[in-house]
């Protein structure tokens, strides 16, 4: 069975035993664990706003902050506390999708000179993949100009 692409975030067996989890509301341990699956699919390094706080109500936020999980921020905002311990930080996450992307367009171009040169018996100057393929003329002429 092939692995699950779908953007993900880690959350480890004893999560839900955690002291400082064990002690939430069914509401609050909601929020908490929507709270950091919110932040890594907006790429926001555990940053938290109080409109997505407040998203199970001013008491569940109010069980976050005491329980040390959120921490308010001097401009407003509001982190998850160790957030990026144990998550993907933006940047890494946009590294691994630029990768992905790059991994898929090389695969793209091999199946495409498969599909209509290999397959087709058909030999294409300009394409990179074909034996005895020359660069096409443009960069050719930039070359010779060297």
């Amino acid at each position: 069975m092939a692995k699950d692409r779908r953007p993900y975030f880690t959350m480890t067996n004893e999560y839900p035993r955690h002291r400082k989890i064990r002690g939430l509301s069914d509401a609050a341990f909601r929020l908490h664990v929507t709270l950091i699956a919110l932040a890594n699919e907006e790429t926001r390094d555990g940053l938290v706003s109080e409109g997505d706080l407040l998203a199970k109500g001013a008491k569940a936020k109010k069980e976050l902050i005491t329980a040390g999980l959120v921490v308010a921020l001097p401009d407003g905002t509001f982190a998850l506390h160790d957030y990026l311990k144990h998550q993907n930080s933006a940047e890494e996450i946009a590294r691994y999708r630029a990768e992905q992307k790059e991994r898929g367009q090389r695969g793209g171009i091999k199946s495409a000179h498969t599909r209509h040169h290999v397959n087709k018996g058909r030999i294409d100057p300009n394409c990179a993949l074909c034996p005895g393929a020359e660069p096409p003329e443009h960069e050719s002429e930039e070359l010779s100009e060297i």
